[in-house]
């Protein structure tokens, strides 16, 4: 099983070019799966001969039934999320010459949730980057990166991870357009607004530093990268003045970008273009956001509604 799921992995990474974080997570899942199928075997599952719908019907049961730390059963995301690297597994094998329909037919499809993107209202959270901006004390080059980071993030719907993946060769700061590496490795071409170009001249000005084309975007005090998870803390920090029942977290500015496009009348397709989405099917969750002040409206000023 072992030698499969490495092969896999190869596969998903240099013909599928899968995301790191997609190879990590589908990899545990099929470690997990072996587990299981030496603990029912009695031995090392041999792939593909003893793969039957009854051990992996048993797999999915016992995967719905295990416990998380805080004594729940696993969410139905997860569940999904392992079901799914087994699916991809079993069309791997297809594709080496064994059939695997009735493999696949044996795992059950998991109905999740689909919660509506958490956007921030438009007013607040320019109000709240206006204040930021004159605000800032002077010298406080965190918080000055952490508004930087805030205005990128809003401005042109990048996710954390692929702002802080960025230097300065991808970034076109004449014509203000930045290229992207997103999910699945997939490059675009993403236009800068003029508050995060100023932004972010302001923040390396700050910094006393040359930009280089090999530096990062967004780096600390002294020029090395700032990891994400620092720099979600700055900016849950900077949105924690919205109030204690606003979204804080940094995705929430990329859903309040594609919302505030959509509420003033932007093409889907377009939208989808900037955010990345492989599937128009993921922009369209943000219709559901702008749907409800629709409705609203409607209610309002139709004789019948």
């Amino acid at each position: 099983m072992e030698r499969w799921t490495v092969e896999f992995l190869r596969y998903l990474s240099e013909q599928r070019r899968a995301a790191p974080a997609t190879l990590r997570a589908y990899g545990d899942e099929l470690r997990r799966f072996g587990a299981f199928a030496e603990s029912r075997l009695g031995h090392a599952a041999r792939i593909p001969r003893d793969l039957t719908p009854e051990l992996l019907s048993a797999f999915a049961a016992a995967r719905s039934l295990q416990k998380i730390r805080t004594g729940r059963a696993v969410s139905a995301r997860t569940l999904s999320r392992s079901l799914a690297a087994l699916r991809s597994f079993l069309r791997y094998l297809e594709r080496r010459g064994h059939v695997t329909g009735a493999l696949r037919g044996a795992l059950p499809r998991v109905s999740t949730p689909q919660p509506l993107p958490s956007a921030i209202s438009e007013n607040p959270l320019n109000d709240l980057l206006n204040r930021a901006a004159v605000s800032v004390p002077h010298g406080d080059t965190r918080a000055l990166r952490a508004l930087a980071a805030a205005e990128w993030l809003y401005g042109s719907g990048l996710r954390l991870s692929e702002l802080t993946g960025l230097t300065w060769s991808r970034f076109d700061a004449k014509r203000r357009l930045v290229r992207v590496l997103g999910k699945g490795s997939r490059e675009r071409v993403v236009p800068v607004g003029a508050r995060a170009a100023d932004t972010l001249a302001r923040y390396w000005s700050a910094l006393g530093l040359k930009p280089t084309p090999e530096r990062p975007l967004l780096p600390g005090r002294g020029g090395a990268a700032v990891s994400p998870r620092t720099l979600e803390r700055d900016i849950r920090a900077l949105l924690g003045a919205l109030g204690p029942n606003a979204a804080t977290h940094p995705h929430a500015l990329r859903h309040s970008f594609a919302t505030h496009l959509l509420d003033r009348g932007a093409d889907l397709r377009a939208v989808q273009e900037l955010l990345g989405h492989q599937n128009l099917g993921t922009t369209q969750v943000y219709t559901h956001v702008t749907r409800r002040r629709l409705k609203a409206a409607y209610a309002r000023a139709h004789p019948r509604a």
